[in-house]
């Protein structure tokens, strides 16, 4: 009844898990294909939405900067009812004391009078050594920086779920794998089951036997788990759901085609997307700085106002009806050309050039160990290819040599001739043996990726994938 049970609930789980009970075929069209996997992950996932927002806010900033050399125009009217008392003499407005013209008398007169001003004021500055022209490049910096930070962002998440999909592929062949193993056991289970109860074998066969059965079912539960860890995974990456996520396990089928190509690619560290973002901030500060410089340079403006003031009081200083201060009666302009200069600023400007210099040394910096990262990340890549390679080319000989030695013992047994727990090594043996054959080809695929990643290379490890 045990045996019964497990044989039944087991093709059960994996067909709810979604677990292959045989390899899946690459023609199959419900499978999810890497390439479609990457691009619903750039399409939907928060962190390439979050970088997006910062490229059109940076771009906003940028579209801005555009306008900075417009001339400034402001339109007043101002309608005033106040007392006239003034004296001669300076002061400082301070920004709160409102101006009194004319009124100058021994002593105040308290009755109010209505004035009207209206008044138009322009200033241009026309030129500023560069100034605009460093603004508009520190933000078109910016909106690189923003730019290189989505690409490096996209970039970094099609690595992630690259090497989530192969290892799907390697927990979903390993639990076919154990499902193998569970077969065989069970096997075994009924064989040394009649044999016990024709009193041919010890009770004690059938007792290991079932211990066997029951450790691979454990085994197989195991994996299960893992399968689903990282369909979850691979379900927060694409915005599937688990139960559609099928991947292709024939990939490994396809490791002598994908070993005749040319793995020898030639490297492309400088435009690769962790040194383009590097390179976009050093290149950020430098424009800062050279912003930072500029400002301190005089500004050439060119200034005009025109107004005209109405007032109750005559300039008899007499005071009339207030509805005579909204007419107006007195009208004035001016137009020029300034030239400012803060003579007290280059202390502070070469400071905050300072500052820019060295942060933009620290960009530098990171752009020079990154490279060297990469560098080191590519040639141990590549070092664990040719291992992997190595190991994948040797693993037939250890699968042949496994399987004849379960036949061999599985007959030798049913003989009489060998005991139970010979034959369970065997076994375990050819388990081992089918186990490491998808370890090591995972291995080669995975070293591949690692070795196309660091140099820049995954849109033709992509192409390796349809081979």
């Amino acid at each position: 009844m045990i045996l019964f049970t497990g044989r039944l609930l087991l093709p059960a789980l994996c067909a709810c898990m979604g677990l292959p009970v045989i390899a899946q075929t690459t023609g199959d069209s419900s499978l999810l294909s890497i390439q479609k996997a990457i691009d619903l992950t750039i399409a939907h996932f928060p962190s390439v939405k979050t970088r997006e927002a910062a490229v059109d806010a940076a771009r906003a900033s940028l579209h801005e900067t555009r306008f900075n050399n417009l001339p400034n125009i402001r339109l007043g009217e101002e309608l005033a009812l106040g007392t006239n008392n003034n004296l001669n003499g300076s002061y400082y407005p301070l920004g709160f004391i409102p101006s009194t013209s004319g009124g100058r008398r021994d002593g105040n007169v308290a009755q109010p009078a209505l004035g009207n001003l209206m008044g138009v004021n322009a200033d241009w500055e026309i030129y500023n050594f560069g100034a605009y022209t460093a603004r508009y490049q520190e933000a078109a910096s910016a909106v690189a920086v923003q730019e290189n930070n989505l690409a490096l962002n996209s970039y970094d998440l099609r690595n992630q779920v690259i090497a989530t999909y192969l290892e799907l592929v390697r927990y979903n062949s390993l639990a076919a794998i154990q499902q193998k193993n569970i077969d065989r056991t069970a096997e075994i289970l009924r064989a040394v089951s009649a044999f016990v109860v024709s009193g041919l074998k010890p009770a004690v066969d059938s007792a290991i036997a079932a211990a066997e059965l029951s450790k691979a079912r454990l085994n197989f539960l195991d994996i299960v788990n893992a399968v689903q860890s990282a369909k979850i995974q691979l379900a927060n990456f694409t915005g599937l759901d688990t139960a559609a996520i099928r991947v292709d396990a024939a990939l490994y089928q396809r490791i002598p085609q994908v070993l005749a190509e040319n793995l020898s690619q030639d490297s492309v560290f400088s435009t690769h997307p962790l040194l383009r973002y590097r390179q976009s901030i050093y290149e950020n500060n430098l424009a800062a700085k050279n912003r930072i410089h500029k400002d301190l340079l005089p500004k050439v403006s060119v200034m005009a106002s025109a107004w005209a003031r109405g007032s109750s009081i005559t300039p008899a200083d007499e005071y009339k009806s207030l509805a005579n201060g909204f007419a107006y009666a007195r009208y004035n302009y001016v137009a020029g050309i300034g030239i400012t200069y803060n003579l007290t600023d280059g202390k502070r400007t070469r400071l905050r050039e300072q500052v820019q210099q060295a942060l933009s040394q620290l960009a530098w910096q990171g752009w020079e160990e990154d490279k060297v990262f990469l560098q080191q990340a590519f040639n141990q890549a590549d070092n664990n290819l040719q291992t992997a390679i190595r190991k994948w080319e040797e693993m037939p000989y250890q699968k042949d040599a496994a399987t004849a030695a379960y036949t061999q013992k599985n007959a030798l047994y049913a003989a009489g001739l060998t005991n139970i727990i010979e034959l369970t090594n065997t076994l375990y043996l050819l388990n081992r043996a089918e186990t490491d054959e998808v370890q090591v080809s995972n291995a080669v695929w995975r070293a591949l990726y690692q070795k196309m990643a660091a140099g820049n290379q995954v849109n033709y490890f992509l192409t390796l994938f349809n081979r």
